[in-house]
């Protein structure tokens, strides 16, 4: 009986995820022919701290594990590669991340739905529905994918719309992305486009989907529900770029490569290129060819004509809101600013910030305030130590996690609340003055503009914010970090009321203050 069903091999790369023995049980158990499914696991770990990541020894026979310590894992797509060297001939491929659910009879609906597809070498993908562990399910629905823009990296980003499953259509229908977490084919598509284990883990989605199209793949929607991802942050569960000191490195890698395969770049660095020829585009069709399927043009950053990069959209657009909120909760979590002091970076450490814990007391009581609030307070390390004695102190951070923290430090100060804002787009309550310190300095232009007029609209009297005296301002992607002059163009406020120098060597680096009535 077991020659006679197809057999299925299900990949799996899972970094230090205690959701991944619940995966595969999950996968055996509602598979309709487990006897026909093998699975090979990439299991990357660290003994004695994981343990509850591993396999429990259920269907132990048919799971093939790789395991390696999580210090000398190299990424999400490295693991994605190891795990296809435990293929061993399965007719089907289908690969997943490790922390999902299933449909009963997953294996019989998804052979079905690959049956129905209008391709002699057709791939089932999309992103799957939510689940909320250990097994809370939401409403079935058809998610069906789009690009979305081009990320400050030059990467596109993926979003999906949602079908109802009373409106789905009668079969698998076309589509030209894939979703990495959810791919099913025949195996063939494992020697055809074997994973590159230099990509790091940005634009592994349009690495491969621009590699299985040209070598004559056609990717489908399905049109039934098969599986389910949890989405959450868990925060209990360390990521790859929290542990890996030299992601960075890994992830510049990782752009060069895929810039230089799209030809979004005429040369790369030649050691970021090694080896690439074993991991290009196929023969069967030409990019440009997948270009004009997608809509994407990669050279010149256009989706579906339009321009396409992430700041090319209205500032208050929700997809900069969602990059931006995405882009700081990534620095926040990875350590992205490199101090072990403190979240909000070298500027905000006591050595750095001594010159205005000595001066701004004094300043706020010649001024009167007795209600600050902080857009952008991150982890409060400097400015806790000078807050005690306001009426009212309001702290306002785009990153949730550091919300939650700072609620959970300062529980016991009766005088000190926090808010998720962004202070882009969202409107600040009246106080006596507002700081907002190397916040900015991180916005590109066209985000800062909106945020000053925000300041001026919430009443408040005082503005204090970080501002360098150079006469210029440089144009950067947010998330970096420039030397802001809120005095220069486009910007043009006027000569500071006051200004407390910080007193860093070879920088006139400062935190001006202004009349809010004042500002352009």
């Amino acid at each position: 009986m077991l020659r006679e069903l197809p057999r299925i091999f299900v990949n799996i790369a899972g970094y230090r995820d205690t959701e991944l023995p619940w995966t595969i049980k999950d996968l055996f158990e509602k598979a309709r022919h487990p006897e026909r499914v093998f699975a090979g696991i990439c299991r990357q770990y660290a003994p004695g701290e994981d343990d509850d990541a591993a396999p429990d020894g259920v269907f132990a026979e048919q799971c093939r594990v790789y395991d390696v310590h999580a210090k000398d894992s190299l990424g999400v797509c490295w693991a994605r590669h190891q795990t296809q060297k435990l293929w061993r001939g399965e007719e089907y491929a289908f690969q997943i991340d490790s922390h999902m659910r299933f449909v009963v009879d997953w294996d019989e609906v998804l052979l079905d739905m690959l049956g129905e597809c209008d391709s002699a070498r057709p791939v089932l993908t999309t992103y799957p529905v939510p689940y909320t562990p250990p097994d809370k399910l939401d409403s079935p629905v058809l998610p069906v994918m789009f690009a979305r823009f081009f990320d400050n990296d030059d990467i596109v980003s993926f979003g999906s719309r949602i079908s109802l499953p009373e409106d789905a259509p009668e079969k698998p229908q076309p589509s030209a992305f894939v979703a990495a977490g959810f791919l099913f084919g025949p195996s063939k598509l494992i020697a055809d486009v074997p994973y590159d284990p230099r990509i790091y883990f940005q634009g592994e989605e349009t690495n491969l989907a621009v590699r299985l199209w040209t070598h004559g793949w056609d990717f489908f929607t399905p049109n039934k529900v098969v599986c389910y991802h949890d989405f959450s942050k868990r925060p209990e569960r360390p990521r790859h770029w929290e542990d890996k000191v030299d992601w960075r490195r890994l992830n510049t890698v990782s752009k060069t490569r895929l810039h230089h395969l799209l030809g979004m770049e005429k040369n790369g660095d030649p050691e970021a290129l090694k080896g690439i020829e074993n991991f290009g585009l196929g023969a069967r069709r030409t990019l440009a060819e997948y270009e004009a399927f997608s809509g994407i043009d990669y050279k010149r950053r256009l989706i579906n004509g339009k321009p396409g990069r992430i700041a090319d959209l209205p500032a208050g657009s929700p997809e900069r809101k969602a990059d931006r909120k995405r882009r700081f909760t990534f620095i926040k979590e990875s350590n992205g600013w490199g101090c072990e002091e403190t979240a909000s970076g070298g500027g905000s450490t006591m050595a750095q910030t001594e010159a205005i814990r000595r001066d701004l007391p004094g300043v706020f009581d010649s001024l009167n305030i007795r209600i600050l609030g902080d857009a952008g307070c991150g982890d409060l390390n400097w400015i806790s130590h000078i807050t005690g004695g306001l009426q009212a102190y309001l702290g306002f951070d785009i990153v949730d996690s550091l919300i939650n923290e700072a609620r959970e430090k300062f529980y016991d100060r009766r005088n000190h609340f926090f808010s998720q804002v962004d202070i882009v787009i969202d409107a600040l309550p009246e106080c006596d003055a507002i700081i907002c310190r190397d916040c900015l300095t991180h916005l590109d232009h066209q985000e800062i503009l909106p945020a000053l007029k925000l300041f001026k609209e919430s009443g408040s009297r005082y503005l204090f914010a970080t501002t360098h005296f150079l006469g210029k301002n440089t144009e950067i992607k947010t998330g970096g970090w420039f030397p802001i002059d809120l005095t220069a163009a486009p910007f043009n406020l006027p000569k500071p009321l006051i200004t407390i120098s910080e007193e860093a060597p070879n920088s006139t680096k400062s935190l001006g203050a202004w009349k809010i009535s004042d500002l352009l």
